[in-house]
């Protein structure tokens, strides 16, 4: 059978069989229940109560004592127990968090059903029913921390083996193109898997962050950094599992500005070295949130609005050559500089301007371009800061969340929530009128929509249907506009250029760049997420089966990294000193990209997983799970892609000559075993847990 036939029939079981999801956003309760002479009781009626809502949940106990309660909204419960001859047992509240598996376990005094006992608080709860790594970071932790630019990937950094070696990506407000995740446990940045509501919210072909949502809207936030069930795939490092809130019983809201400017911030280092002021800084990050009952106990609503505001302006440094070496005096290096025509030093360090090349010439003869020093440097040079120009850039973000909970009956409830998000950047001007910069333009769109059905006391599916449009969009712009679409003419190269600018070149030495490559980008990235979970608690065993299919549609235009202006690289190849090769014009790399249109490659990622937590006595819990990955090689969808036979240098063309679309081989054997345990030894007072686990994942 093939894997589109197997999607097909497990899409079958999906729509007639009430289906879900992997990546669990919910919580599950477990325990077992004895009787007053430590005797397993079965057939006990167990409840739990969302504290906030008043929704109830219903199971019974195996033959073997052992209740589970699986998909729970995660929130505060009270447990009850419940059987004839027997008082009421009641215990709680306690909190339940994204994917943690509670353990309750409930001891029956003989009496009459309606005398109770009571259990008002409980002792601090252990993870004492799997192997998993990591930390569960709370709404209050999230909203009441000092978080920079309000980002919630700064707080994966409080999880032990999560770090990021330049914070400064993460701790803004500002979208990063490039970077902006954390490094778990030694794996790279790209190997995370980030989700909200149990959907996928990356942006994969850059490995980036899709969606940043607003932490005043995020109930949790759990950080999966190792030994995760089998129901999780796609992810090396972390597996960042997030939840919005919901609407509850009562009417909660908030409203928020935080505000930076440069009267609190003090300058930097450098600006104060050159004499420079400070820039002027605005930020302002404002908003709120609302949410509460529509119907009491049945029908809830949730709704949040961030708007980002930032405005950059003010001094900025830059390293201008100064007079002497624009007339080709470079005495003041102490390197000797070879001539590459004779392979004899330059007298004095003196190259004669006659030998200039036209690229040095023309920029050196435009102070319009390539201003003169006006400030006073540091380095060996006394170069760097040597010029003071303006910088000013502009950042607007608006992003918003609405989502609703049914409790439909009292085996069914229903979530859906719709997000929106629209973010612009742009410079306004750079330091040096020849150096240009990009915009951004990144909008994201995503919807969920998740349905629990309780087939009996024992027997669970959860539903879950995803959307999420990323689109990314880098735009090489001349924010001074003196250079225009004959920028490198100016600079005296020749040829047409597509797009207003000039060509990158590196000159070498402490001095700043001048124009840019122009490696711009556009991604509008569609992704389709489908899952099914199934739960059945047969005796001592919570089982646990289910899919995850996850459809990529990447559209997709990149200049190359030389970029649509291309870019000039002087090293000190010929000479010993790179700025003296930009003098002569002694070339060491160059090289330019092109602009086409897009590009759409397809793929799915496909996840089927069992698994079986096996309560094999009270206070200890075997996790067994297989989980089976297939990742479709990515075809283009107008077959515009080719590959290279290294054995006989054959251009292989895609869909043609007996070749693939995707011109190579597909691979099934991605088998991935997870097997843990979780022991909690009862001479110590169930206040040790002793757990250990040994699994395989893989990422792409």
């Amino acid at each position: 059978m093939s894997i589109s036939n197997v999607r097909a029939l497990l899409a079958l079981v999906f729509l007639f069989v009430s289906a879900s999801f992997s990546q669990t956003v919910t919580g599950t309760i477990t325990g077992t229940v004895v009787d007053a002479t430590g005797a397993s009781a079965p057939n006990v009626s167990i409840t739990a109560t969302q504290v906030s809502t008043n929704q109830s949940h219903h199971t019974q106990t195996t033959e073997a004592g052992v209740y589970t309660l699986g998909f729970l909204p995660v929130g505060d419960y009270n447990i009850t127990a419940e059987a004839a001859g027997f008082k009421t047992a009641t215990l709680g509240p306690f909190a339940l968090d994204v994917n943690q598996t509670v353990r309750q376990d409930i001891r029956l005094e003989v009496g009459q059903i309606s005398e109770r006992v009571e259990v008002s608080a409980t002792a601090a709860i252990l993870q004492t029913e799997n192997a998993q790594t990591g930390d569960v970071i709370s709404s209050r932790q999230a909203t009441e921390m000092p978080l920079n630019g309000r980002n919630f990937v700064s707080l994966t950094l409080l999880v032990p083996g999560s770090i990021n070696p330049q914070p400064s990506n993460i701790q803004t407000a500002q979208r990063n193109t490039t970077g902006g995740r954390p490094y778990v446990n030694g794996n790279r940045e790209q190997s995370n898997n980030f989700l909200l509501d149990g959907i996928d919210i990356n942006e994969p072909v850059g490995d980036l962050i899709g969606y940043t949502p607003n932490v005043d809207a995020v109930e949790e936030i759990q950080v999966l950094t190792g030994n995760a069930n089998a129901e999780f795939g796609n992810g090396n490092g972390a597996v960042v599992n997030m939840t919005t809130k919901s609407g509850t019983n009562q009417f909660h809201g908030n409203l928020f500005e935080f505000l930076q400017n440069d009267k609190l911030n003090a300058n930097s280092f450098f600006n104060n070295r050159s004499g420079a002021k400070k820039q002027a800084l605005r930020q302002n990050i404002f908003g709120g949130t609302l949410g509460g009952p529509i119907k009491k106990d049945r029908l809830f609503f949730f709704m949040d609005y961030q708007g980002t505001r930032i405005a950059n302006n003010g001094p900025s440094t830059a390293a201008v050559a100064p007079v002497a070496m624009r007339g080709g005096n470079l005495s003041a290096y102490a390197q000797t500089i070879k001539d590459p025509l004779t392979g004899n030093p330059f007298p004095g360090n003196i190259i004669p301007v006659s030998r200039f090349g036209p690229a040095a010439t023309a920029l050196f003869a435009n102070q319009k371009l390539y201003p003169l020093p006006d400030a006073t440097g540091s380095g060996p040079l006394g170069a760097v800061g040597n010029y003071v120009g303006v910088l000013a850039s502009a950042t607007q973000n608006d992003q918003a969340d609405a989502k609703i909970d049914y409790r439909l009956t009292d085996r069914d409830s229903i979530f859906g929530r719709f997000t929106i998000d629209r973010y612009f950047s742009s410079p306004a001007y750079e330091p040096l009128p020849i150096t240009i910069a990009q915009a951004t333009n990144a909008p994201t769109t995503g919807a969920v929509i998740n349905w629990t059905h309780t087939l009996s006391p024992t027997t669970v599916n959860e539903a879950r249907i995803g959307f999420t449009r990323v689109k990314l969009i880098t735009q090489t712009i001349d924010p001074d506009g003196v250079l225009g679409k004959n920028g490198d003419q100016l600079l005296g190269i020749p040829g047409s250029q597509p797009i207003a600018g000039a060509s990158s070149i590196v000159l070498g030495g402490d001095f700043t760049n001048i124009g840019s490559s122009a490696s711009d980008r556009k991604t509008v990235d569609d992704d389709y997420h489908y899952s099914d979970n199934f739960t059945k608690l047969v005796g001592r065993h919570a089982l646990k089966m289910g899919f995850n299919f996850l459809r990529y549609e990447e559209n997709n235009y990149y200049a190359g990294n030389n970029g649509l202006l291309g870019i000039f690289t002087y090293d000190g190849t010929y000479t010993g000193n790179g700025f003296a090769d930009f003098l002569l014009d002694e070339l060491h790399i160059k090289g330019r990209g092109s602009l086409t249109g897009l590009w759409g490659q397809r793929q799915w990622r496909d996840g089927i997983f069992f698994q079986d937590d096996f309560k094999v006595r009270s206070n200890l819990t075997l996790n067994l799970g297989l989980r089976w990955e297939y990742t479709q090689p990515l075809y283009e969808v107008a077959n515009r892609q080719t590959n290279l036979n290294l054995q006989t240098g054959q251009e292989l063309l895609a869909g043609l000559n007996g070749n693939s679309r995707a011109l190579y081989s597909s691979y099934y054997k991605q088998f991935m075993p997870r097997v843990g345990f979780a022991w909690t030894p009862s001479m110590l007072n169930n206040k040790f847990v002793l757990r250990g686990a040994y699994g395989i994942t893989s990422f792409l």
